[in-house]
């Protein structure tokens, strides 16, 4: 019997059932002074689990979709709808997924639960071997500082490099919200030099500085910004994308995509500049090309001849 005095958890009386039940479907009926003793517990405490574990089952929560659990005579009896009939193991995939998953969460900034998180880890380990997953997520720098900020209130001057105009610009901020998408990390602040609540990319933040003020912090969700839908300027480009520059629809938000059959793809996508354009353009070597609107059709070769430019000039003053 457990020499825990005091009411038990839901939380304890759940993971006892989840242990015993695997256990109980395997012999159908046991008397209940044996299981007792099996589970080291009370007969008044497993009388009342196996009672909660008869209320449960699947929707429509019918008497046949309930697990047929039943007490009789001093016995536990199993009927033929066995709601617990596998015991709780995992493949070797599904114990590789959870590994990988464990092994990313337990970097992330701000995560708290590392104890039972390493504990659950190790034990997965030992089934898969050491050695086997080893997960490098992006941690660009500041991204510790802004994550602290979040939850302390205290206002920073960053430094920030914006690609659409490529320049940099200095402004006090308050960081609300911290968030990944796309592979890459942002945060959600207010601004002082816009007046409004803007997203930063925490990798082109160049500098950073805490100012010693703090202000309240205010619960904000992160939600993931619908990418260039308020931006000034915004140009609507349709183009084509080869099969070897896939990696451009699945890493930037598009309008409409249609995949064709060679798994080349036509798309309309919004751009917040012909920098910005002419730079995704450069990356794709080739594999992106602009179909409408026309005095954008030439876009990549004009950058690619201005870029070449610079690089001679350049050169030559070495």
């Amino acid at each position: 019997m457990s020499g825990r005095r005091g009411p038990r958890s839901a939380e304890d009386r759940v993971r006892g059932l989840l242990r015993m039940l695997p256990w109980l479907m395997e012999r159908e009926r046991i008397s209940i002074a044996d299981m007792a003793r099996q589970f080291s517990m009370s007969e008044e405490d497993l009388i009342e689990d196996i009672e909660m574990a008869s209320m449960c089952g699947v929707p429509p929560y019918t008497p046949l979709e309930l697990a047929d659990l039943y007490i009789d005579e001093g016995y536990i009896h199993v009927g033929v709808n066995k709601q617990f009939d596998r015991r709780l193991e995992l493949t070797a995939s599904e114990a590789f997924g959870l590994t990988l998953l464990a092994t990313a969460a337990r970097d992330l900034p701000g995560f708290s639960r590392g104890r039972e998180l390493r504990s659950a880890q190790r034990k997965l380990l030992r089934v898969l071997g050491e050695g086997v997953v080893d997960i490098d997520i992006e941690s660009p720098p500041f991204l510790a500082e802004l994550t602290a900020a979040s939850t302390s209130g205290e206002r920073q001057v960053l430094t920030y490099w914006t690609p659409a105009k490529n320049e940099e610009s200095v402004r006090t901020i308050t960081v609300r919200t911290v968030f990944t998408d796309r592979g890459h990390w942002y945060i959600s602040a207010d601004d002082d030099l816009s007046g409004e609540s803007r997203h930063f990319r925490v990798d082109r933040i160049r500098q950073l500085q805490p100012t010693g003020e703090f202000v309240p912090v205010a619960p904000v969700s992160a939600e993931v910004p619908v990418w260039f839908a308020d931006a000034q300027d915004n140009i609507v480009v349709t183009a084509t994308v080869a099969a070897n520059a896939a990696w451009v629809v699945e890493t930037y938000p598009c309008q409409n995509i249609v995949e064709h059959a060679d798994g080349s793809f036509t798309i309309t996508i919004v751009a917040n500049s012909e920098h910005w354009l002419g730079r995704l353009l450069l990356r794709a070597e080739g594999g992106v090309t602009v179909t409408s609107p026309d005095h954008l059709v030439g876009l990549q070769s004009r950058v690619a001849a201005d870029v070449l430019a610079r690089y001679r000039a350049n050169n030559s003053d070495t």
